[in-house]
């Protein structure tokens, strides 16, 4: 295999060990539009968040990533929450949430800060 095509198989296995995972949180804020110019507005409020008990944490060093309401174009699909095994060292993980506006519900992804 050449390099560039492992580097796209690793990229695509790690976008989608992010999308799998859940535990309940509060994704919702009320706040001004993004700065983003990449932002889709949807006039549907997202579902509340799921509720069921967390998996056994894998390693004393793993990190709970909470799941979340995905819009896909059409509708909401639940993306389940997941144990991050190998976080990134002094960092911490901010969860992902849906801010209301006049315009309507965005998506601020979650991210390590």
């Amino acid at each position: 295999m050449r390099l560039p095509h492992i580097l796209k198989i690793l990229g695509l296995g790690a976008v989608l060990m992010l999308a799998s995972g859940c535990w309940y949180h509060t994704h919702y804020a009320h706040g001004p539009a993004p700065v983003r110019s990449n932002v889709v507005y949807i006039r549907k409020a997202p579902p509340p968040p799921r509720h069921y008990s967390r998996p056994p944490r894998p390693t004393a060093s793993a990190i709970w990533i909470s799941g979340y309401w995905n819009w896909t174009g059409v509708e909401f699909a639940w993306v389940s929450g997941h144990w991050e095994r190998h976080p990134p060292r002094n960092k911490r993980w901010r969860d992902g949430r849906w801010v209301h506006t006049a315009r309507g519900w965005y998506w601020v992804p979650g991210g390590w800060y």
